[in-house]
């Protein structure tokens, strides 16, 4: 029995209805697969849920209750009736998850139609066994930006991912600045304007995390391993595990999820499904509407109505000034055998090749232990003086012309107290400078702890 296979009856393993054969087979798959005990996890927690609002699983395919809601919204929408029940009907014969979630939606959440609901467990079938995905999108961020960060006041840039589920699992995220290949061997992260780049080991597709793992909605954000903030990308390229996450978050958080069907400029229709989802983060948090993992958005979900696959995404942030599209999947192309060449990055001669961790120059003794307040201070005195080693001290990345006739000479005005976000691991500390050609800059200096030197470095801000 293979993982599909297993899912596929988890619902009818808590049941109790496989036969002896049937059940062996099951029990001696999930004994050694993790992936399945995860599921079989998480199904039963919803399982549970449904028997505590007095209905088991089994009872709600065929029994009195859901029938009764299907008349009572059947009085108020004539069509609901045939729609839930043709849905409901195949939901429980497109594996355990999706069922669950589906009547879970009838139960348990008026906050979802049934509709919305019927569309997404439709949109996961569609996308099981892919072997490859192709992103064309466009976000509001400057071209060199982190590919996580968003502002609703920056033009759009584009941003195209490519990704292979077979094989290496290879993958390729890029945008004007910046791009990272996972070719199977290593993870390379290139910073066009810094003429620099990182190198990890490799990061398979299949090792990267899903939406769910991404969503903050009040809980502590996980270590991000999807490298290079690239994570939220990977979870809307990982369509299946998105469409399966989205309704469990909108039943966990109380978002809102509805739908509507659109005719497009071809002739045909769509199904437009919206989610309204929010931060997660406590009111005022720096971070807030920064990224697209802490921001307060609506979702928008395209799906063709002859195929029932995804066709489409747009992204509103809820910003003071009204909604704003800040991200948009403009085309995706399904199973695309890609040439080898995609998943090649042929760096210039010049570029400065390192590891993860910072290479920070100087002694540890001199520069550890100090407060945010006092690297931030001692990084811009270090600039001023245009003492590059000692800026090296807390800059981890080459320090290239650009860089020294940017920062060098300055003058600082002030040095403020250091704060943190729900959202980050270190601190901001607030900053105001003069450049030297008269420029005032007045931000915040983001710094990150190397917790085996216990020394501050820049990780952004400047």
């Amino acid at each position: 029995m293979n993982c599909i296979e297993c899912q596929e009856k988890l619902a009818a393993h808590l049941e109790g209805v496989l036969d002896s054969g049937q059940a062996a087979e099951f029990q001696n798959h999930l004994a050694g697969c993790p992936a399945c005990q995860s599921e079989q996890t998480s199904l039963g927690r919803l399982h549970q849920r449904l028997v505590a609002h007095g209905e088991t699983a089994s009872r709600v395919a065929l029994g009195p209750a859901v029938m009764g809601r299907i008349r009572r919204q059947q009085a108020e929408v004539p069509s609901t009736a045939a729609t839930l029940s043709r849905w409901l009907r195949w939901a429980l014969g497109c594996g355990a998850a999706t069922a669950v979630i589906v009547l879970a939606v009838l139960l348990i959440s008026p906050k979802i139609t049934a509709h919305a609901a019927g569309v997404m467990a439709r949109g996961v079938k569609a996308a099981t066994r892919l072997t490859s995905v192709h992103l064309q999108c466009r976000v509001r961020s400057a071209p060199a930006d982190n590919f996580v960060h968003i502002s609703p006041k920056s033009d759009f840039t584009t941003i195209e991912l490519w990704k292979e589920w077979e094989g290496l699992g290879r993958w390729r995220i890029e945008k004007p600045g910046r791009v990272v290949v996972m070719d199977g061997q290593s993870t390379v992260h290139f910073l066009r304007p810094l003429k620099s780049a990182i190198k990890l080991p490799a990061v398979p597709a299949t090792m990267l995390p899903t939406a769910q793992a991404l969503s903050v909605g009040g809980e502590t954000l996980p270590e991000r391993w999807a490298p290079f903030d690239t994570g939220w990308l990977h979870a809307i390229a990982d369509i299946e595990h998105t469409l399966e996450t989205e309704p469990r978050l909108v039943l966990a958080k109380g978002w809102e999820m509805t739908m509507k069907r659109e005719m497009t400029s071809m002739g045909t229709t769509q199904a437009v499904v919206t989610i309204e989802a929010t931060s997660g983060l406590p009111q005022g948090d720096f971070l807030q509407n920064k990224l697209f993992e802490t921001a307060a958005t609506r979702r928008v979900y395209r799906f063709d109505d002859e195929t029932g696959r995804l066709q489409g995404v747009q992204v509103f942030l809820h910003d003071a000034g009204g909604d704003v599209l800040i991200f948009e999947v403009t085309r995706i192309a399904y199973n695309e055998v890609f040439d080898p060449k995609v998943f090649q990055l042929e760096l210039p001669a010049d570029v400065v090749v390192q590891g993860e961790k910072p290479q920070l120059a100087g002694d540890n003794a001199s520069h550890a232990n100090l407060t945010p307040e006092q690297a931030a201070r001692r990084f811009f005195e270090a600039c001023a003086r245009e003492d590059w080693t000692e800026v090296s001290a807390f800059w981890p990345l080459p320090l290239d012309d650009q860089f020294k006739s940017f920062l060098g000479g300055l003058k600082i005005v002030s040095v403020g107290e250091s704060f943190t976000s729900a959202a980050y691991p270190g601190r901001f500390v607030p900053y105001e400078i003069e450049c030297k050609n008269g420029d005032r800059k007045k931000f915040n200096l983001a710094l990150k702890n190397d917790k085996t030197t216990g020394r501050w470095f820049v990780d952004g801000g400047l």
